[in-house]
């Protein structure tokens, strides 16, 4: 079994940065949290979303989805705001067709979405916080906070 969070470096547009992974159950979806920004990750794409882009963190159902299939949907402050660093075509398909610049099946991962929306939603405010994303303290603190084990 996955651990539902991890701490690695993850590459970026600015190059390497210590960030707090949420990996999923199977294959390579992935979300990471850095101090700078949050990276989505999947087998056809890859988006940067700077914090201060983030408008808003949601778990939800798709207006026309399938009935039961939730999403963990992230939207920006203004469109274009996310970077698509691969798979560019993928960011404008989800802006056209759902409310959100990055979405993922909410059970695509490895722990629970609403520890992920959880997460997100106790850096998003706190800048001074996030310079710690990527600290082993700061792993077991959030651990803590979301009643993951220590």
């Amino acid at each position: 079994m996955r651990e539902p969070v991890v701490r690695e470096q993850v590459k970026t547009s600015a190059g390497p940065e210590a960030a707090f992974v949420f990996p999923a159950r199977r294959g390579r979806i992935r979300l990471a949290l850095t101090p700078a920004r949050i990276v989505a990750t999947s087998a056809m794409g890859k988006v940067e979303l700077p914090w201060n882009a983030l408008a808003r963190v949601e778990i939800a159902a798709l207006p026309g989805g399938r009935p039961g299939v939730a999403v963990l949907g992230i939207t920006a402050t203004r469109p274009g705001a996310a970077v698509w660093t691969r798979g560019g075509w993928l960011g404008r398909l989800n802006r056209r067709t759902t409310p959100y610049e990055v979405s993922f099946k909410a059970d695509a991962f490895a722990g629970e979405a609403e520890t992920i929306l959880r997460a997100i939603k106790r850096y998003q405010g706190d800048a001074r916080r996030r310079r710690s994303i990527g600290d082993e303290g700061e792993l077991a603190r959030l651990r803590k906070e979301l009643g993951e084990h220590p």
